[in-house]
């Protein structure tokens, strides 16, 4: 009898103290868990389809990463073109780089769609021609060129909307509040505009309407 009782007394004291020394599992980080992290790449429709239609070209290559779909941190690339000829022939070549980070509200109710707002820091580098012919009755006409190799580095504010239309598939917009831009380099004549920007002189809005695939 005494020794069923304290058989029953070292059983009570070992369920106790069980959890005490029982190694608890670690809390998976929801962060990094499955299917919280997802990468997005897209292309500007509108940068492309002007090119049909005026003497203009941009290619502007969109990604970003998302954790949990409510941060998003963004890389983008674009080439662009642009040349009009009037008086004079002018041509401005640029590639612009750009880095930041989006907010997007809706993370809550869905892990496809994005409506956010952020920042973003762009650097380009450009490369504008001028050609043109300077008349004179006495020495007849000549002809001069002016080329130069700038830099341009401007912070701007930006609106996403990107909504799935089919499996991975998801379209949308960017628009874009972009500051004047502070310009480096040796001048040979007024720096005009920036490629798929705007003018180097003033603040420029942006808008760029693609496609994106999630990964």
């Amino acid at each position: 009898m005494l020794l069923s009782l304290s058989g029953n007394c070292l059983a009570q004291d070992s369920l106790q103290l069980r959890p005490f020394f029982q190694k608890k599992n670690a809390p998976k980080n929801k962060i990094f868990a499955k299917d919280s992290v997802y990468f997005r790449v897209g292309i500007d429709a509108i940068g492309l389809g002007q090119a049909f239609f005026t003497p203009k070209i941009a290619v502007h290559i969109n990604s970003d990463i998302a954790f949990r779909n409510k941060n998003l941190f963004v890389a983008e690339y674009t080439w662009a073109r642009r040349q009009e000829k009037q008086l004079a022939s002018y041509q401005s070549q640029g590639a612009i780089v750009r880095v930041g980070w989006l907010h997007n509200f809706l993370y809550k109710q869905s892990k496809d769609d994005v409506f956010g707002m952020g920042i973003r820091i762009a650097n380009a580098w450009i490369n504008e021609e001028i050609e043109a012919t300077i008349k004179n009755s006495l020495f007849g006409n000549e002809p001069v060129f002016f080329k130069q190799n700038l830099q341009a580095t401007w912070i701007e504010f930006n609106m996403e909307l990107k909504a799935r239309i089919w499996k991975n598939l998801l379209v949308g917009y960017c628009l874009r509040y972009q500051f004047r831009p502070a310009l480096r380099g040796e001048e040979f004549f007024k720096p005009y505009s920036i490629p798929s920007v705007g003018r180097t002189t003033r603040n420029n809005w942006g808008f760029q309407y693609g496609i994106w695939y999630k990964f």
